[in-house]
């Protein structure tokens, strides 16, 4: 617990990868090519990716065999526990925990009350499309430490990142005391990351909209981005 939040905080950039499947290749190849972190999913279908995860019982051989390859690798797992209506039990939090899942990353009308106070994962809210900043900020407050910047709303998904996108970046950055992570919801490119590390943000999570699906464009594009 907490590693990716000791990360953030004391180095000056991390780059992460969302997959888009539970899938050991698929990690192996975002950890090939450099990623500091992997995110997984439960009990969602992804809009990014197409895709839809299992339950943590489905899941969960396959997860704790990531967690351990991304353990050797000295990066952290965090997840998705759910969306709409669907989202991981208190029980579901400990076994996460049990085998190495650092925090979990949920939007705020998803992430039950109870999800807040719990201290088996980290807490990590996505900034939503709509959302207000200073209402947002009081997360801090409630159990949140880690943010992640994902407000933008599905039309402009794939885009090239704009210069209006940066400022909005920046100014959630200089509201809050929480690292924020910025995710690939913009067709981001490795060039893109200087103007990203600007905004105040300490990474990027690079999902299926910059990553592809399969193991060979993961891993070209995990390591270009690191490499930036």
């Amino acid at each position: 617990m907490k590693q990716l939040l000791q990360r953030l905080q004391n180095n000056a950039w991390t780059t992460l990868v969302s997959l888009p499947r539970n899938d050991l290749e698929l990690a192996k190849a975002a950890l090939d090519g450099g990623a500091q972190g992997l995110k997984v999913h439960l009990n969602v279908e992804h809009f990014a990716s197409g895709t839809k995860f299992g339950t943590f019982e489905e899941e969960r051989d396959v997860l704790a065999q990531i967690v351990e390859m991304a353990a050797q690798n000295g990066a952290s797992v965090g997840v998705v526990p759910g969306a709409n209506g669907v989202f991981a039990a208190p029980q579901e939090f400990a076994g996460l925990r049990e085998i190495g899942v650092d925090y979990f990353d949920a939007y705020p009308f998803d992430c039950p009350a109870w999800a807040l106070f719990q201290t088996d994962l980290d807490v990590m809210l996505a900034a939503f499309n709509g959302f207000k900043i200073e209402e947002f900020a009081e997360f801090e407050t409630l159990g949140m430490t880690l943010c992640e910047a994902s407000f933008l709303g599905h039309d402009d998904y794939g885009k090239p990142l704009s210069a209006l996108d940066v400022a909005k970046y920046r100014a959630l950055c200089g509201r809050l005391k929480s690292p924020v992570i910025i995710p690939s919801q913009k067709k981001l490119e490795a060039r893109d990351v200087s103007a990203l590390q600007t905004t105040g943000a300490r990474g990027v999570l690079i999902g299926a909209i910059v990553t592809g699906r399969e193991a060979a464009s993961i891993e070209a594009a995990t390591r270009a981005f690191c490499g930036a």
